[in-house]
């Protein structure tokens, strides 16, 4: 008879299924807020402005042509800083019908190099737009190199629920890691600027909505203090003055909410269901 123990085997475990995004974006506001807790301070980046602009806008729309005068104002606000930036649209469909963002491979210094790439991209228009997508890719480039500032400009994403979670989570990242997101809607389509309010909020970006037809003053004189904070951070800001520069401090003093607030993610989930 042998003497060998052997183990009498249990029922199989069940494979662990994958947390979905909404749990892992709980998980990481829990993690921040107890780091801001504990004095577990954020990264500050420092050395050359990197900037990325993203455009979520059809290139025969009012808006292509007004990214293309904001981009020359920006590197005009950084003169002498030594600003990079890679510019991030909407190109063709991809096999499920969502627009595919794509992003300059190489860091531009001037704003004459930026508007022949700009002229050159080709947006696509009719179907859907993930904002996670850009935010994604920013997070890529922020581990190779540090970023400043993230800028995207849209009038309309599309993102499902788990995609709009997903996307704050790259946000989230991206804020711990120094690099500020700044969120600009053209427009008033509500349920965009509620997504986009929810980002921001469970996040730490900043969020602000323009109506181009009536706000035009106003949305350069946040494009203004913005480019100001790309390219020297919130000193540039305060050294520009003015109320759009008080608006923005504010904003930049937001800290991610802690725990995501039902009435809020049912909104948003309600809103992506319609």
């Amino acid at each position: 008879m042998s003497n060998e123990l052997t183990k009498r085997a249990g029922p199989k475990a069940a494979p662990e299924q994958p947390e979905d995004a909404a749990s892992r974006l709980k998980g990481k506001l829990m993690e921040d807020a107890l780091g801001r807790m504990f004095d577990d301070g954020e990264k500050t980046v420092s050395g050359t402005p990197r900037v990325i602009l993203a455009l979520a806008n059809h290139a025969q729309t009012a808006g292509w042509d007004r990214a293309k005068v904001l981009q020359r104002g920006m590197f005009k606000a950084a003169a002498d800083s030594g600003l990079e930036m890679k510019f991030a649209f909407y190109g063709a469909d991809n096999a499920a019908g969502v627009r595919r963002c794509r992003i300059t491979t190489r860091w531009i210094t001037n704003p004459d190099d930026m508007a022949v790439v700009m002229d050159r991209a080709e947006c696509s228009c009719g179907c859907y737009v993930n904002i996670r997508d850009v935010l994604a890719q920013a997070v890529k480039e922020a581990e190779e190199r540090p970023l400043h500032a993230v800028i995207i400009v849209g009038d309309a994403f599309h993102d499902d629920p788990d995609g709009l979670d997903e996307a704050a989570i790259s946000a989230n990242r991206l804020r711990r890691a120094g690099t500020r997101v700044f969120l600009m809607q053209l427009g008033d389509d509500p349920i965009t600027a509620r997504r986009l309010q929810y980002l921001a909020r469970v996040s730490g970006g900043t969020y602000f909505r323009f109506d181009p037809r009536t706000q035009e003053r106003q949305f350069s004189e946040m494009w203004e203090v913005v480019s100001a904070f790309a390219a020297g951070g919130e000193e540039a800001v305060k050294m520009t003055g003015g109320q759009a520069a008080t608006l923005l401090l504010q904003h930049l003093k937001q800290e991610p909410m802690p725990i995501i607030e039902e009435r809020a993610r049912v909104r948003v989930d309600s809103d992506i269901k319609e």
